[in-house]
């Protein structure tokens, strides 16, 4: 049923999930224990960013994940026909609306997530948005306008954030509007590092206005070809998600000084996935770019001096 290496948190559908009467505080640690484990093995710089959080806050933000990588694994790791994992999706959204009403399930992920989602009062609409963002990865498609790959950026990121702000108790309308735009900025750096895979599985997220515009064709993907116009787009590409990254930059000073070490940490790790995009001259279909252990680190000890400067202003003016 699985592709690829065996994840156990996918050893159910949401069709196979059920409803369950009560849960211990044990189980409930367990629940939480288990999102921690998927938090650390699947999103190593994200969790190492998160260390300064407070446990109560860093399991949340460990339960949120773990429930967005499920709904992402649940169409891309699960060898199920479009119409089945639509349905699943369909089941997934119907599990969020009952979760948001208290009701618990068994399966860890829900169990801690469900817990999270009332504990913070994260609007439900945010899971919906995502669900309905990842249902759009189900079958081919090509995007057509810059308008239609934002409102898939929301969705499969900025939904994201939107919901860690909610953790984090930092909700001014400001503050949430610039975390959007952290999350397009993201899901910009992730669909300019992975176009090549993302190609091999049917997909094209650049829009067609866009490609139109810097005369680029199918056949260009299929060859696999950076051409000189096609590296003018991933140009243009980077300077928009550059120009969300700088917006969203405010934003963080929002937040506490734990919450906005982890989020300028991961924030800038991914920022300088575009810069390695660039030091390999554009070449996407070759390999894929990515920041090394010791730049991450770099990045991480940057962030901390902020982080403690932050802290100290902090306790002076709570």
């Amino acid at each position: 049923m699985l592709r690829g290496e065996q994840k156990h948190h996918l050893n159910v559908v949401p069709t196979q999930i059920r409803v369950k009467d009560d849960l211990t505080v044990g189980e409930l640690n367990r629940a939480y224990d288990y999102c921690l484990n998927l938090f650390s093995k699947y999103a190593k710089s994200f969790h190492f960013a998160s260390r300064y959080l407070e446990p109560e806050q860093q399991r949340s933000i460990a339960a949120l994940y773990a429930f967005c990588r499920i709904t992402d694994d649940y169409v891309d790791e699960v060898n199920l026909e479009p119409d089945q994992i639509n349905n699943e999706m369909r089941v997934l959204a119907e599990i969020v609306s009952r979760l948001s009403y208290g009701e618990k399930f068994n399966h860890p992920v829900f169990h801690a997530f469900g817990d999270t989602l009332i504990k913070y009062k994260i609007p439900v609409q945010y899971l919906y948005e995502l669900i309905e963002g990842v249902r759009m990865d189900v079958e081919r498609f090509e995007i057509n306008t810059q308008e239609e790959l934002n409102l898939y950026c929301f969705r499969v990121a900025s939904t994201v954030g939107l919901s860690m702000c909610h953790i984090w108790r930092a909700i001014h309308p400001e503050t949430l509007e610039r975390a959007a735009e952290l999350g397009i900025a993201m899901q910009q750096t992730n669909i300019l590092r992975d176009i090549g895979e993302d190609y091999n599985k049917g997909r094209i997220y650049i829009p067609v206005e866009t490609r139109k515009k810097f005369r680029i064709h199918l056949e260009d993907f299929e060859a696999r070809n950076v051409s000189p116009n096609f590296r003018n787009l991933i140009k243009h590409e980077i300077a928009n998600a550059r120009a969300n990254y700088a917006s969203a930059e405010i934003g963080i000073q929002d937040l506490p000084p734990a919450a906005s070490f982890t989020i300028k940490v991961a924030s800038r790790v991914y920022g300088n996935i575009l810069n390695a995009i660039e030091n390999m001259d554009y070449q996407v279909f070759k390999r894929r770019a990515y920041v090394p252990k010791w730049k991450k680190f770099w990045i991480a000890f940057q962030c901390r001096r902020e982080y403690l400067r932050d802290l100290k202003q902090f306790v002076i003016n709570p």
